[in-house]
């Protein structure tokens, strides 16, 4: 049984290391803001509907402030939280 154990607990250890290798090399996959990501995920599809034309120049740079300001709002409001908890 203690054999088994021993074997058990070494293949995860193992794995575990082989596992977080990546994120000791690329911390940014590790460490990721969920409002940057989402915030990201939007301008992303906004620049993708400018270059498909789908929407003029003028739209585009309006939606893109908008979003940025939205963003940096949520920003401020999460930061209040933290250094309110602090």
């Amino acid at each position: 049984m203690t054999k088994k154990n021993l074997l058990f607990i070494s293949l995860v250890m193992l794995f575990g290391c082989t596992y977080g290798k990546g994120y000791m090399e690329h911390p940014e996959t590790f460490l990721r803001d969920p409002h940057f990501a989402e915030y990201k995920d939007k301008r992303d599809v906004l620049e993708s509907s400018y270059l498909r034309k789908e929407i003029t120049y003028a739209e585009y740079i309006e939606r893109k402030e908008k979003l940025g300001n939205k963003y940096d709002q949520e920003v401020k409001e999460r930061n209040a939280v933290i250094m309110s908890d602090e």
